[in-house]
């Protein structure tokens, strides 16, 4: 599906465009938590995720001059649980290009929401980092609604004097909370590596009322951690 915003387009992502998407979300991610995120090996196995078909759930927008400055997908988590990533370079926000990538994926999932049984309740759900407050009040506007809050740690074994081949490289832990931290980002360097902590929202939407299966708090926490 492509589509038109004030001279940008937004067509699927092919494989020519990974070095560019890392790019744009290394960027988002660095003016969004102050450090890198993801790597072209995490984009890789995202388009390589079971039932996730790129052509169809995911979305690039290209300028005019063929600068890659959006990025968006979706996949279920279950069938009544839909997970949506969107990602705007930080030169090009405010300008319709996040809402249009919600609304492209918000598209594919109702496309999709009769496959489901006519009883479940069918969501999507964005994950948000809390510092990123302009972000937390567009989903809330396109009808996202906090659900709960969880800590990211990502340690960084590299140079620990306790390094061993199992244990290089970094490791991501998701930490559940039921309320608000005060402290936004912790940084500690200790003799077993660098821990970097961040703090991140759950929004979602619903799409379809209906009734949640009783494993749906597990297969959502699943989804978040992937």
């Amino acid at each position: 599906m492509n589509a038109m915003l004030s001279n940008l387009l937004a067509r699927a992502p092919k494989i020519d465009d990974l070095i560019a998407v890392t790019e744009l979300l290394e960027a988002c991610d660095i003016a969004d938590n102050d450090l890198p995120g993801r790597t072209k090996e995490d984009i890789l196995a995202d388009w390589d995720r079971p039932e996730f078909n790129p052509d169809t759930e995911a979305w690039v927008i290209i300028t005019t001059d063929r600068r890659l400055v959006g990025y968006a997908h979706v996949w279920p988590c279950s069938s009544m649980q839909n997970s949506v990533f969107a990602s705007v370079h930080p030169e090009y926000r405010n300008r319709g290009i996040g809402m249009l990538l919600l609304r492209l994926a918000e598209a594919r999932v109702r496309e999709q929401i009769n496959e489901a049984p006519s009883s479940l309740r069918i969501t999507m759900t964005s994950v948000v980092s809390h510092l990123n407050e302009a972000a937390r009040h567009f989903l809330e506007r396109e009808g996202y609604s906090p659900l709960r809050q969880f800590w990211r740690l990502i340690v960084d074994m590299e140079g620990s004097p306790y390094e061993t081949s199992s244990q290089s490289g970094k490791l991501k832990l998701d930490l559940p909370v039921d309320t608000t931290n005060p402290v936004g980002t912790t940084a500690i360097q200790t003799r077993t590596g660098i821990y970097v902590a961040r703090q991140y929202d759950v929004y979602e939407k619903e799409l379809r009322p209906g009734a949640v299966l009783p494993a749906g708090e597990q297969l959502m926490q699943q989804c978040l951690a992937a």
